[in-house]
């Protein structure tokens, strides 16, 4: 039976690794597996912790977005308001330079007929002074004051009533 016989040798062998199957399982397999569970919730946590991250890192993108439109938006209404401030300023200016033109045409106007009033005055005078010099030769006589001015009035009234 030695060759179909039972072999201690093997029992011994299967009773050994039995017994360091059972020590290794309490002694290596249990920290094992909590190292291992362990290691698998770390790793759950940080791919939770990676979305999350993810999903703050789009909504902070979004709302960046959201920042960056309306500055713009700003920014062109900003621009369009300094253009219409600027168009506005550009009429006040025209219309104060048209009133400007307004008020010295008006003014070279009023300075032109006051000239022209004093001339006239003026050459009434000298007209007056040469028809009495020639009024005084032609009928070559002493003229009175009172005739004189008789003489001054007529040709006056006569040379005003002439179209200027």
């Amino acid at each position: 039976m030695e060759s179909l016989g039972f072999n201690a040798t093997l029992l011994a062998q299967m009773f050994n690794f039995l017994v360091l199957l059972i020590l290794l399982r309490a002694v290596a397999y249990k920290p094992f597996m909590n190292m291992l569970e362990k290691r698998r919730e770390l790793i759950e946590s940080s791919i939770a912790a990676a979305e999350e991250d993810k999903k703050q890192a789009e909504q902070m993108r979004a709302a960046l977005q959201a920042e960056l439109q309306r500055s713009r938006e700003q920014a062109a209404e900003l621009m369009a308001r300094a253009t219409k401030n600027a168009e506005e300023q550009a009429q006040q200016i025209i219309e104060a330079a048209k009133a400007e033109a307004a008020r010295v045409k008006d003014s070279a106007l009023a300075e032109i007929q006051r000239e022209k009033e004093k001339a006239v005055a003026e050459l009434r005078d000298q007209v007056a002074t040469l028809s009495i010099l020639v009024a005084g030769k032609i009928i070559d006589q002493k003229l009175t004051d009172d005739i004189h001015k008789d003489l001054v009035n007529k040709f006056v009234k006569e040379a005003g009533d002439l179209p200027c």
